[in-house]
């Protein structure tokens, strides 16, 4: 494949316009959608304009892979393009809503996996009253989960999301405080008896963008 100029020439274009779109992705901020100046509800997505761009390197790449292949490429070429249409196809569905994330003062809603149908996304709410797990996975995914094992998932993708993690610390600190709340309640002879919680405590201000 790499014998054709024009499939360089392709290629180089693409690989050009991904990295152009990475950069600035990384360099440029979009500020969360807010509902209301107070900021109780708000409202993030992927980065959709970066995803498209992935899509047309996937349609660029797979057009120089069929185009190797109609001139005598091998078949391994033809994996290669059935490879970058799959891609593309994959990161199509992120353009649909239900991979969307909101939330009010009662919680948060969005998707419990990152997949594309039929695997995922599923959509779900959680109180903020009931997360108990906040956790930054190695491969730059983030998710919320309550004591019944739900999940709310999102990625450095998404666009607005340190303003979701601040919202996350302000409604639930215990996950982000080393301070012995019970302790403290204990003085406390008209105060309710804290609930039992199996949290695992994670300081998102060391993934949080400023």
């Amino acid at each position: 494949m790499l014998d054709l100029p024009m499939n360089r020439i392709i290629i180089a274009f693409a690989v050009f316009i991904g990295l152009t779109a990475v950069i600035r992705h990384v360099m440029t901020r979009q500020p969360v959608v807010e509902a209301d100046p107070e900021g109780e509800t708000g409202h993030i997505a992927p980065n959709r304009a970066l995803l498209a761009v992935i899509c047309l390197i996937g349609v660029a790449l797979a057009g120089a892979a069929l185009l190797a292949f109609a001139h005598g490429a091998g078949v391994a070429v033809l994996g290669v393009a059935g490879a970058a249409l799959a891609m593309t196809g994959v990161m199509v569905t992120a353009f649909f809503p239900y991979f969307d994330i909101s939330w009010d003062e009662d919680g948060i809603e969005g998707p419990t996996l990152l997949l594309p149908p039929p695997f995922g996304p599923k959509r779900r709410k959680i109180f903020w009253e009931d997360i108990e797990i906040a956790q930054h996975e190695q491969c730059r995914h983030w998710y919320l989960e309550d004591g019944a094992g739900n999940r709310i998932v999102w990625s450095f993708i998404y666009f607005g999301y340190p303003a979701l993690i601040k919202r996350v610390e302000e409604e639930c600190p215990w996950l982000f405080t080393k301070t012995d709340r019970a302790t403290k309640i204990a003085h406390d002879p008209e105060a309710i008896p804290p609930i039992k919680r199996r949290f695992l405590r994670l300081n998102f201000a060391t993934a949080k963008s400023t």
